[in-house]
């Protein structure tokens, strides 16, 4: 599995975050209500993750241990 070094993650997430604003702002413009909760959702998400990424880099946050299952 390739992982995404952590600028280009923090860059990706910071777009997603613009685009559901922007989304927002023309779902409320033309009176979509649909679209605009769901570009609201989208930039909430995108915020709080960018949240976590900064706590992690100041190290407010500890990464959590990923257990690795095994099937019997």
């Amino acid at each position: 599995m390739t992982t995404i070094n952590p600028p280009a993650l923090k860059t990706l997430s910071a777009c997603v975050f613009v685009t559901g604003l922007v989304g927002a702002a023309i779902g409320i413009y033309g009176l979509d209500v649909e679209a605009a909760v769901l570009w609201l959702i989208v930039a909430s998400v995108s915020g709080l993750y960018l949240l976590k990424l900064r706590a992690e880099s100041q190290g407010r946050l500890e990464r959590p241990a990923r257990s690795r299952r095994t099937t019997a």
